[in-house]
């Protein structure tokens, strides 16, 4: 509250400076007028401008004695009021002085009071119906402030009032879904972290017990010579998963934090799909799937990272590999489409649920169906596949059914 003290006083001071350069320029122009009009003597002139610099300068006195006084203790309606009140009371002092000087009759300043006091009376009521409006709109927004410092961020005030002051309700509205989204946001990230946790807990909680069993089998003497090779290379398989998955942890957060350098050049994607067939093509032949490459038309080079891209199509058709069954079909396909290549990766297997539609890019997702480690991976690739393509200005989406297959497709910039 002191610094909002020390930030009005000047604000103060500079609006009763603005206030006396106004009561000097408007004495000199009455002054003025009356020696064009009037016609009066020097001295009467000089008599004026010092009458109405004093009584202007006693009246910027008193409102802004009354604005510093009052600024903390008393309302918007008083302030108002009483600052009618002061202006209008000094302009009856003044009429009647000046009257006085002029020698009009009792009868005409009387006659000259009465109207005085209607207008005075008149100036005041004005005074407290603004106030009245303008308080209702700040009672309004102060409800409002109130509502959401308690936690209640669905709160939105009336756009009533003035212009400037529904322009403040609409900044305050504006300003509060921010908030309830910037709340929703951070819940949301909050949950995807304990998620992300959960995940990772379960990932490595089954590679590490499977390692802690076969390293006291081995230092036991438990296992035989047979045994203790075989326990070996499973060792090494999971050693090597989890390699791979604090590789994508740490890949991803990199994505996530925009700090993975991309090395663009210009390349051939037809190259790029043919390498990755060429690469897939054992573990397809394995489940004695049919692997299929078909691109339209001659694709043009494109400005993109060779490494993530082709990260990213062996993430795409490895998992299509791995959810499709034994004997079934995966087509990867390529076309331009105006200012985009598409590039797309279909598959006859089990399809995704639509409650999972919207997160099957999401980090760690694999499915109730599939979360064996075996089957489903580490759940990261297509979480990967996402930010990559997006990295390069593209986008990536999947089109599936379930018990009927997938399609994903992303694209990249012609450019």
């Amino acid at each position: 509250m002191m610094i909002t003290s020390r930030k009005l006083q000047p604000q103060l001071l500079k609006i009763g400076g603005l206030a006396l350069i106004v009561v000097v320029a408007g004495a000199a122009g009455a002054v003025g007028l009356a020696a064009f009009w009037l016609n009066p003597p020097a001295d009467d002139l000089s008599k004026l401008f010092v009458y109405l610099l004093t009584s202007g300068g006693l009246s910027v006195c008193l409102v802004m004695f009354w604005l510093i006084f009052s600024r903390r203790q008393v309302g918007l309606r008083a302030q108002l009021s009483v600052a009618y009140l002061v202006g209008s009371i000094i302009t009856i002092v003044n009429v009647v002085v000046t009257g006085g000087l002029m020698f009009l009759s009792v009868h005409d300043q009387n006659l000259l009071m009465l109207l005085l006091l209607f207008s005075a009376s008149i100036s005041v009521f004005f005074a407290f119906f603004l106030s009245e409006q303008l308080g209702r709109q700040v009672r309004e927004l102060t409800r409002g402030a109130s509502e959401i410092a308690a936690g209640k961020l669905d709160t939105r005030v009336a756009a009533g009032g003035s212009q400037e002051l529904a322009q403040l309700a609409q900044a305050f509205n504006m300003m509060a879904v921010k908030l309830e989204q910037s709340a929703q946001d951070r819940q949301e990230m909050e949950q995807s972290r304990k998620e992300l946790v959960a995940a990772i807990s379960h990932d490595l909680r089954t590679p590490l017990a499977s390692l802690r069993l076969m390293t006291e089998a081995v230092s036991d003497g438990v296992a035989d010579e047979q045994q203790t090779a075989i326990f070996l290379e499973r060792m090494s398989n999971e050693v090597q998963y989890m390699t791979g998955l604090i590789e994508d942890l740490f890949e991803l957060s990199q994505l996530d934090a925009g700090a993975l350098k991309l090395s663009p050049e210009r390349a051939s994607l037809s190259d790029l799909i043919s390498d990755t067939l060429e690469s897939l093509k054992a573990q397809a032949t394995r489940k004695r799937q049919n692997l299929q490459g078909q691109i339209e038309g001659e694709l043009p080079e494109l400005l993109f990272d060779p490494r993530k891209i082709q990260r990213v199509l062996n993430n795409l058709v490895g998992n299509a590999i791995r959810y499709t069954p034994e004997g079934g079909t995966i087509q990867l396909g390529a076309q331009q489409m105006g200012r985009w290549v598409c590039v797309s990766v279909r598959d006859n297997g089990e399809g995704i649920i639509q409650a999972d539609i919207n997160s099957i890019f999401e980090p760690f997702y694999r499915g109730e169906r599939s979360r064996g480690r075996e089957s489903g991976g580490a759940g990261l690739g297509l979480a990967i596949a996402r930010k990559l393509v997006e990295a390069h200005g593209g986008k990536i989406w999947v089109q599936s059914q379930e018990g009927q297959g997938s399609t994903f497709t992303f694209e990249l910039p012609v450019n």
